[in-house]
């Protein structure tokens, strides 16, 4: 272990780190990073971004919902809103589980039983017919089996894309999925509209499982490193595709398989134990990791906030019905769409700027060690000005809507603040990848309790809060409290983290 890790200019794990099967995800071999090819990374690309819409799509689609299935329950607008709390909350405990399993058994095999969990769930939520309790249960069902996706597909990113190119991919990614989810306050809006009812809005979701689990199945290969190396190594039969030959085989490696008597030998699959739950939990408590996991809890909890909020505004203070208050989502959806694609753009291009003014060698095929690297003012450059932006708007928007501003000054707000949140999420969510490269799934999961578990509580509150000290005050001190995360934050990451991170490699 020792020597491997020397190898690479990496610095031994500590025990329970050590048990990690990611611990052998860094090549063995000289030679390039991934053998995916450029057309396969692209593919992932859009495939995984639909993939992972099981997560936004699923509570996006929801909120248009949320005055009419409080009537349909004969609960209140609070009921509703602890079903987003609760969703909320498996969001944030079930991906640590997931993103074990997944570096374990690989990204396939998971990915698949997580889509049928859901798949049951939402038909399940189809057919519910006025019990209160089953709908909390079958929303939490969703919940797991759309939450852990994400911390998949940055796996997969992490598998197959250098630091230096993984902007590239999750930008498209994430951008692609924001994209789709905008649709689903609409659709949602329409359905109920149409025919007044919630049940086709689960049975769409229902659909749209269905269309992932073929297409995981046929054209996803198994990219976990542990498993399949740098890509040469064969998956067991289990993880193999359901069909070779055609797009995958054709485009999936830069250079043409061996043949099968000079092939890798498939590694043994490491065994799955309960301590790996904790690799997660651990990385919450390391100072670079903390400063990191609040910046995205707190720019994520903005977004989750004001979905939320919106529906109720529109419905009680504008009148809106329900396709209109479907409608009123998409600036907010699309701001997050252009915050995705200028989050990617950027991640790539300030790490091209701080390497040059460094005097680092960017290799855009092998991996590189980045312990000497600042990769904390690279992916922190610059990231301020957004959050000042957010945090004016978030005031200002609360303020509008008490005075009545006319909704199309709202419209253009939601815009704004969804892309820098966005941003200000994605770009601190690639840091904490980047800080832990041998534990991509499970840096990714920390990331999404800590944030999860930050709008739970958002959405727990919003409501009584509002009653007490109305709109425009629970915006303006919701505004303070993202200030002043975002400030001390950034400043403690670009000032200590990279020593925290060193001391961090040197102690381990």
């Amino acid at each position: 272990m020792d020597s491997k890790h020397q190898r690479h200019g990496e610095k031994p794990l500590d025990a329970l780190e050590a048990c990690s099967p990611q611990d052998a995800s860094i090549p063995t071999e000289p030679g390039n990073y991934s053998i995916f090819s450029g057309a396969m990374r692209v593919y992932l690309t859009y495939l995984l971004g639909f993939v992972i819409i099981l997560s936004t799509l699923t509570a996006t689609i929801y909120f248009p919902l949320i005055p009419m299935l409080s009537e349909e329950f004969a609960v209140s607008i609070q009921a509703i809103n602890l079903t987003v709390t609760l969703y909320a909350i498996c969001q944030g405990v079930t991906p640590p589980l997931f993103a074990s399993l997944a570096d374990v058994f690989g990204r396939r095999l998971v990915l698949l039983a997580l889509v049928v969990l859901y798949a049951c769930a939402s038909l399940g939520l189809a057919v519910n017919r006025g019990s209160y309790a089953v709908l909390l249960a079958l929303r939490a069902l969703q919940s797991i089996g759309g939450s852990a996706t994400p911390a998949i597909a940055y796996g997969i990113v992490a598998d197959v894309a250098v630091v230096s190119e993984r902007g590239r991919m999750l930008g498209p990614m994430l951008s692609f999925c924001n994209g789709i989810s905008a649709i689903g306050p609409v659709i949602g809006g329409v359905v109920a509209q149409s025919t007044g009812a919630y049940t086709w809005v689960f049975y769409s979701l229902f659909v749209v499982a269905a269309v992932c689990f073929v297409l995981i199945g046929f054209t996803l290969p198994e990219t976990s490193r542990n498993i399949v190396d740098d890509g040469s190594v064969p998956p067991p039969q289990v993880s193999g595709l359901w069909l070779t030959g055609g797009l995958v085989s054709r485009y999936c490696h830069d250079t043409p398989k061996a043949p099968s008597s000079t092939e890798k030998t498939p590694r043994p699959v490491a065994r799955w134990r309960p301590i790996m739950l904790l690799q997660s939990l651990r990385i919450i408590f390391y100072p670079d990791a903390a400063a990191v996991l609040w910046m995205i809890a707190t720019s994520y909890c903005v977004y989750y906030t004001f979905q939320v909020a919106i529906p109720v505004i529109y419905h009680d203070v504008y009148g809106y019905n329900d396709l209109e208050v479907g409608l009123t989502f998409l600036p907010g959806l699309v701001g997050m769409t252009v915050g995705g694609i200028i989050a990617g753009k950027l991640l790539d291009r300030n790490f091209a700027i701080v390497a040059r003014k460094h005097g680092f060698p960017i290799d855009r095929k092998k991996a590189q060690e980045m312990k000497d690297f600042p990769i904390e003012t690279a992916r922190y450059r610059y990231i301020l000005p957004f959050a000042a932006m957010e945090v004016v708007l978030v005031a200002g928007y609360g303020w509008a809507v008490s005075r009545h501003v006319h909704p199309a000054g709202l419209l253009i707000t939601q815009f704004f603040i969804c892309a820098s949140s966005t941003l200000l999420s994605h770009t601190a969510s690639a840091l904490l990848v980047d800080i832990f490269p041998t534990q991509s799934s499970s840096s990714y999961a920390a990331g999404q309790l800590m944030r999860c578990g930050l709008s739970a509580a958002s959405a727990a509150i919003l409501e009584p809060l509002v009653e007490a000290v109305g709109r425009g005050w629970y915006f303006t001190i919701f505004a303070i409290f993202t200030a002043m995360s975002a400030g001390a934050c950034v400043s403690l990451t670009r000032a200590k983290g990279m020593a925290w991170r060193q001391k961090r490699y040197s102690t381990s």
